[in-house]
């Protein structure tokens, strides 16, 4: 129950298991996971054929720090977030062709860890995602966030099982301090 609950974020192109490893690791770390507010906002919060709009990204991006500023309130010592305000911005700028402006400020959010789940599972279609063309460029943005940040990360790939055993050390190493 800290609000000092370190904070590891899951970045990733769709369909490479970011979901699957905040569940599992929030299991393993008997902690709390932040999912990704997009994905119900798309599946219920808005007719399937109207065009995306600035304000709508920005709104997601807000919920999704929202909560997980709320979570990591109720965490126990980690907290693991499915996707980031950059993320949004990576899909502003996917749909709508332009940069997103109007929350920077979320863009910019620290971590303690990234984990970026690498390319190597396959792509799914499952009603929501577009963009398997833009799986390398969406990947290669991630992992340039990630180095840029100036927080550690990992890369993570193989078998879920591999990907959990890489990322639980990452993140076993986070809270000893190292």
């Amino acid at each position: 129950m800290a609000s000092d609950a370190k904070r590891v974020c899951l970045l990733g192109a769709e369909s490479t298991g970011k979901t699957t490893l905040a569940a599992a690791l929030a299991e393993r770390f008997d902690t709390l996971w932040n999912p990704e507010y997009g994905r119900p906002y798309t599946q219920i919060g808005r007719p399937r054929d109207a065009e995306w709009t600035s304000w709508e990204f920005t709104h997601i991006a807000r919920i999704q720090c929202w909560y997980e500023d709320f979570l990591a309130g109720l965490a126990r010592r980690v907290l693991f977030t499915d996707t980031d305000a950059f993320t949004t911005a990576v899909f502003h700028e996917v749909y709508l062709g332009t940069p997103a402006t109007e929350f920077e400020d979320l863009v910019r959010r620290p971590y303690d860890l990234f984990l970026v789940c690498g390319l190597d599972t396959p792509w799914r279609h499952d009603g929501i995602r577009e963009f398997e063309a833009q799986r390398r460029w969406m990947h290669e943005r991630y992992v340039d966030r990630a180095k840029e940040s100036g927080s550690p990360w990992l890369l993570v790939e193989g078998s879920p099982e591999r990907r959990l055993a890489a990322a639980a050390e990452g993140v076993e190493r986070l809270l000893a301090g190292g």
